[in-house]
């Protein structure tokens, strides 16, 4: 019976260790291959950027550029410049505010169940050097406000859903979001099916940050 047990167990570690080398593979490959958008054919005047902090990728767009609906819905004050959308797990983001906080209950909670998502905003008053450019036309513009609108959950009456006492400081806080966080909808590749949306080059898939910030720095 014990001798059947442990085979048993290896042979589940050993399903484990293959399902994780086939997933980073894959995520390798795909983030590797870029997407062939349509070309708009139009001038880049437009700028927006992308940051990381080593692990998760966030959208930051200038206040100007978004629709005046959205600001007031966000209640963006006019001194802010520059605000930046994330898109994760929402336990995670609720319950990790630095890397020391995490727990294995949720981090294992993220990646295997298909869990709900939040949106996390955060404002900034001036652009910092570490964020990376992106060039892009009117019409991606438009494209990608658009996407970062449709992933904010909405109410009965079409408002925003604010997660109430939340944020890690007073710069930043969280909205309830559409879609649910898995190991393959995972925060970075929302990135990346944002720039898809927008029709800008990136990544086929990008469950990590790697795969985006490829794309970009080949352009």
């Amino acid at each position: 019976m014990l001798r059947t047990g442990i085979k048993y167990i290896k042979k589940v570690l050993f399903c484990l260790v293959v399902l994780s080398i086939g997933y980073f593979l894959i995520a390798l490959i795909l983030s590797i291959i870029s997407t062939t958008p349509e070309n708009l054919d139009s001038v880049s005047e437009k700028e927006v950027f992308i940051s990381t902090n080593g692990i998760h990728l966030d959208i930051i767009v200038p206040r100007k550029n978004l629709k005046k609906g959205l600001q007031q819905e966000l209640e963006i004050s006019e001194s802010v410049e520059y605000i930046s959308f994330g898109w994760g797990d929402r336990e995670f983001y609720l319950e990790t505010p630095t890397w020391n906080d995490l727990k294995l209950s949720t981090a294992v909670k993220a990646i295997f169940l298909n869990s709900g998502a939040a949106m996390h905003l955060t404002v900034y008053h001036k652009k910092y050097d570490r964020w990376i450019k992106i060039r892009i036309c009117k019409m991606q513009l438009e494209l990608l406000v658009n996407y970062l609108d449709k992933s904010f959950k909405r109410d009965e009456d079409n408002r925003l859903i604010e997660i109430k006492y939340s944020g890690y400081t007073k710069y930043d806080k969280f909205y309830e979001a559409t879609g649910n966080f898995s190991c393959v909808q995972t925060c970075n590749n929302w990135v990346n099916e944002g720039l898809k949306e927008a029709k800008i080059k990136t990544s086929i898939w990008s469950p990590f940050d790697y795969g985006v910030l490829y794309q970009i720095k080949k352009k």
